[in-house]
């Protein structure tokens, strides 16, 4: 698999894949106008208790970095499902209650927030892109699956989808309850995500990136295709906002897709 590259324009950090050939980015804490701590500098929240108009400012900021425009996105209230929705351009600057979303229109720029948890955005030469959260509710339902779903029913063809896995917690500080272990048996791809929990200093700790890779595999895009950033949100909190490495206290990063 291939690595996510760094970008950096007028003090906006950011990291994209060179092979999705639209406007697409997964922003970093870092080329904001938050003030607070726990959220400077590039918090994109707006229910954290961050000034709304401080919000606005860096999405505008982000926005002109990777060429796209404030007023085409479209927003989701996550919810950890797997629910994914088909939008357009008349959806623009509307918030749905869901973790992804798909669309094979021009002019509007699907977004998705995270802070330790797995974002992934889609690209198909066919027209057609999607983006999607994956906590490991999500990822256990296989949210990354019924996005690549939604998209062939769009036309596009999985084995020409490119996706690209943004940072988020990995194995290394992801240490999880013996409830998890069992939550993630029972699920629907509980067979293939438990190959992905493994022991660390004698307590288990999962790999939401590994399950993601493999569940994408699976749903038919090719390995190749997938392109994955080479950083722990937990180990780099300097770089990107972490729930766990803040004890929750913290702001969220965007990934943003438009064709």
């Amino acid at each position: 698999m291939k690595r996510l590259e760094r970008h950096e324009k007028d003090g906006v950090v950011w990291f994209a894949d060179g092979d999705i050939r639209c406007v697409h980015g997964f922003s970093t804490r870092l080329g904001g106008v938050s003030e607070p701590e726990h959220l400077a500098s590039m918090n994109m929240g707006r229910n954290l208790g961050d000034d709304p108009a401080a919000v606005d400012e860096n999405y505008r900021r982000f926005c002109a970095a990777i060429g796209s425009d404030p007023a085409r996105v479209v927003y989701t209230k996550q919810i950890h499902s797997a629910t994914v929705l088909t939008v357009g351009a008349s959806n623009a600057g509307a918030t749905y209650e869901c973790d992804g979303f798909v669309t094979r229109e021009k002019g509007v720029a699907l977004t998705v927030r995270t802070a330790d948890c797995v974002p992934i955005l889609f690209w198909s030469p066919d027209g057609v892109v999607g983006a999607c959260h994956a906590g490991w509710r999500g990822t256990v339902a296989g949210i990354q699956r019924i996005t690549v779903e939604r998209m062939a029913e769009l036309g596009a063809d999985p084995a020409g989808i490119r996706a690209a896995v943004g940072a988020s917690i990995r194995g290394c500080c992801y240490e999880v309850g013996d409830d998890f272990v069992e939550a993630v048996a029972a699920s629907p791809y509980g067979g293939i995500c438990l190959d992905f929990i493994g022991q660390k200093d004698g307590r288990p700790h999962a790999d939401l990136l590994g399950m993601n890779v493999a569940l994408l595999a699976g749903a038919g895009v090719p390995e190749e295709h997938i392109a994955v950033s080479d950083y722990c949100t937990c180990c780099k909190p300097d770089l990107f906002f972490s729930h766990r490495a803040s004890k929750g206290k913290r702001g969220v990063m965007c990934a943003l897709i438009e064709l």
